[in-house]
């Protein structure tokens, strides 16, 4: 039997940034990383990595970013964990004990029990090897279905219709997005996918695939409607991984193991962080979905450091987010306002839509921007931008940030803020100072 100080089951960025985390501290700790998968690819990347224009190697992960700071990379499968005594046993014969343990887990692609979907024709969203098959398809095929209009199936869906494949989106929901995005900048987006021709399919469910001897696959959708493809692409969410937790008689639940402040979970010596854990809104105190890449880094920072003992507490996820659609870009954090009304809050909303540049200056277009507010205390819960190019990935962090320093209507009618002919808004102007006075004036 070998004994590490610290053990971490997960090879994705939540390990990662722990054993960074420890390095950097210079802990002095003995760490030891378990995964099972031999190279990680780096998952939002995938969609990008589709065309052969830059090697596959350039969409994986180096296994350097273990081994280089200090910890002890080793490839393979946990079967069982038994926290009596401290120690995990792998499919490979080891047993290997711990002072502190990590679940980073992570989650796995959720495969709906639909007819036919078990047909080498349709895959997932998740691996190198699913990167790899991707490839393979998009060179040589010429009509792709991708099944699920959240971020990574538009992504994917706009990256092989670039490709010069003839692409259909079908979304059970009716309209794409809605998960992330308010309703009124959907309709912007839906726009512009189909005047790119792709097909948008929306209230619409998929019931069976019926591959073809030829190599060919219909898409089977609810009232008998068929859309013929040379494969499909699920992109219909996640499922935790928690088996392991759920045999060690850890608490957990539909969303995850279950995990105090501090994130550590039942047990006091293990810890969780990333996909495989039930979050927490920031803004309610609920569960809640999130499974953001980002969001296992801010959990395994405070992994981290309590393993360190410091006490440090995960106040819960703000779900930043960001993506683009050809020359669109957007991005939002905290609660829209349907959720919001349907966690119980009485809101708030303000609307304004700007010039991102002065008016007179080159390549001048709109930025939307919507606000939400708790009406009864003021607070910012939510915020949605919608603009050309590349920038609202950093709107969505200034209201990312504003949520969590638990800023007010007043705060962002007052905030102060640059300005630049080329860079910014007139210095009149600016999208958070007009959407909180829009608000105002709807109290």
């Amino acid at each position: 039997m070998k004994k590490r100080d610290v053990i971490i089951i997960g090879g994705g960025p939540a390990g990662r940034v722990i054993v960074h985390s420890l390095h950097t501290q210079k802990a002095g700790m003995s760490v030891a990383l378990i995964k099972n998968e031999e190279i990680n690819v780096n998952r939002c990347a995938i969609p990008y990595g589709i065309p052969d224009t830059k090697p596959i190697e350039k969409f994986v992960v180096s296994n350097k970013l273990v081994t280089d700071f200090g910890a002890e990379l080793i490839v393979d499968e946990v079967v069982k964990i038994e926290p009596s005594k401290r120690e995990v046993y792998t499919q490979g014969g080891e047993t290997y004990a711990y002072n502190h343990l990590v679940l980073a887990t992570g989650s796995r692609p959720l495969v709906p029990p639909i007819p036919g979907v078990e047909t080498s024709l349709i895959t997932p969203v998740r691996t190198l090897e699913n990167l790899s098959r991707l490839r393979e398809y998009a060179a040589k095929h010429k009509k792709a279905v991708i099944i699920g209009g959240g971020y990574i199936g538009i992504e994917m869906a706009v990256v092989l219709r670039q490709m010069g494949l003839e692409v259909t989106i079908v979304e059970m929901l009716p309209k794409v997005l809605l998960a992330t995005t308010e309703p009124e900048f959907i309709g912007e987006v839906e726009k512009t996918l189909t005047e790119n021709g792709l097909q948008l399919l929306t209230n619409r469910k998929v019931v069976e695939f019926a591959a073809h001897n030829g190599g060919d696959l219909d898409v089977i959708l609810d009232g008998g409607d068929a859309v013929s493809a040379n494969f499909a692409i699920l992109s219909v969410g996640v499922v935790p991984n928690i088996e392991l937790a759920v045999e060690a008689g850890l608490k957990t639940s539909r969303l995850g193991i279950q995990t105090d402040q501090y994130m550590r979970t039942s047990e006091e010596h293990i810890y969780a962080a990333g996909d495989c854990v039930e979050k927490i809104s920031f803004v309610t105190g609920e569960p809640t979905r999130g499974e953001f890449g980002t969001n296992a880094v801010f959990m395994a920072k405070v992994v981290a450091q309590n393993i360190l003992g410091k006490d440090k507490v995960f106040p819960g996820i703000i779900n930043a987010s960001a993506t683009s659609v050809y020359d669109w870009s957007l991005g939002a954090a905290g609660l829209t306002e349907k959720m919001a009304q349907e966690s119980g809050i009485d809101t708030l909303t303000g609307y304004s839509e700007i010039l991102d540049k002065y008016p007179m200056m080159k390549g001048v277009s709109p930025i939307r921007t919507k606000l939400v507010f708790d009406r009864n205390t003021g607070r910012l819960v939510g915020g949605s931008v919608l603009q050309k190019g590349e920038g609202a990935a950093q709107n969505a962090d200034f209201i990312s940030f504003a949520i969590q320093m638990k800023a007010t209507l007043e705060d962002l009618l007052t905030c102060q803020y640059a300005t630049h002919p080329e860079l910014a808004a007139k210095p009149s102007d600016n999208t958070y100072v007009f959407a909180a006075r829009d608000a105002l004036a709807k109290k």
